[in-house]
């Protein structure tokens, strides 16, 4: 088990909030963090490492935002 960082982002992209969870892997901890913000954009962070970036609701990518998942 590992330990991560959620952070809730606001409509400006700034932290909203911040949570620490425990999971198996990175996709776990991405599969937990939408339960933390289902209506905001988050990142998932694994110390110093930005795991993802998710945009608010699952929205449409966009291939040039780089931030993105």
């Amino acid at each position: 088990m590992m330990e991560y960082k959620v952070y809730c982002l606001d409509d400006k992209q700034r932290i909203a909030s911040a949570t620490d969870i425990v999971a198996r892997d990175d996709l776990a901890a991405l599969q937990e963090a939408e339960r933390f913000c289902e209506t905001s954009a988050i990142e998932v962070w694994q110390g110093a490492r930005r795991v993802a970036r998710v945009k608010m609701g699952n929205a449409p990518l966009d291939a040039s935002d780089r931030m993105s998942l």
